[in-house]
């Protein structure tokens, strides 16, 4: 990395800090993650709260016992929220540029379009890795705090962790392509439902929903259990979906370099 990259990151690094944004997004995964135990730790407390009331309706329903597990299943309905916390706050991290005209003058004194492209990247991926991982680090001090989860749902959940993250670099990199192609922070965001909905219609295909990146969005089917209680699917069965997707996020990020060096930036 050279100076010049050093110090653009360093100058969007800055920018978010003194904004807020950062400090934002990284509290709202500080507070998903602890979400997470606290609501499997209150559940059945809660239930006993209420069993007098259903106990008159005539509803006889025993608190759940909570394990680890209780904890990492909602680790994983929850999983998708700090993501798109992070789209819905930093997807205008180039439209403001292009809003704002900051770009033409250091345009013109020699920084390269691609700086700025990579530069912008970086930063994204760099603050959705670190928010990410507070997400799952926080959940999992308090989760081994609490329970402790035995080796083998472990090693399950850094698999659907990892294969989650992998489709996150997906999301971030079509969001630096829309934000590559279109000058309005409205586009962008319409582009990136627009892609969701058709990973939707896809899904609906079986065949097809086998392989595209969409199948790494639900990484609690590797918690799913069937015969004999028995997990129905390993990381190995996603080998496909995984190999798409990191093709996709190259081939998305090399379309986004071409673009970049073709648009203007006023």
């Amino acid at each position: 990395m050279n100076n010049v990259m050093f110090a653009w990151i360093r100058k969007e690094f800055t920018d978010s800090y003194r904004n807020g944004r950062m400090i934002i997004f990284l509290i709202v995964c500080l507070g998903f993650g602890l979400m997470n135990p606290i609501v499997a730790k209150l559940t059945p407390k809660l239930i006993e709260l209420v069993q007098d009331q259903m106990t008159e309706l005539g509803m006889i329903y025993d608190p759940p016992e909570v394990t680890a597990l209780t904890s990492w299943e909602q680790y994983v309905k929850n999983i998708w929220m700090p993501l798109l916390v992070f789209v819905l706050m930093f997807g205008n991290i180039f439209t403001k540029e292009y809003g704002a005209h900051t770009l033409t003058p250091m345009v013109t004194k020699g920084l390269k379009k691609t700086t700025v492209l990579w530069g912008k990247s970086i930063l994204l991926l760099l603050l959705w890795t670190v928010g990410f991982g507070l997400y799952f680090g926080v959940t999992l001090v308090y989760t081994e705090f609490y329970w402790g989860t035995a080796p083998a749902l472990m090693g399950r959940i850094w698999d659907m962790t990892a294969m989650f993250y992998l489709y996150s670099v997906f999301i971030l990199a079509l969001l630096v392509l829309f934000s590559v192609l279109w000058s309005e922070y409205s586009a962008v965001l319409v582009s990136m439902v627009a892609i969701l909905g058709l990973e939707m219609v896809f899904g609906m295909i079986p065949k097809v929903a086998k392989v595209i990146p969409a199948r790494l969005s639900s990484p609690g089917l590797l918690l799913k259990k069937g015969f004999e209680d028995r997990y129905e699917y390993a990381l190995r069965d996603f080998a496909v979906p995984l190999a798409v997707t990191l093709a996709a996020v190259v081939a998305l990020f090399v379309l986004s370099v071409i673009r970049m060096k073709r648009r203007s930036v006023d």
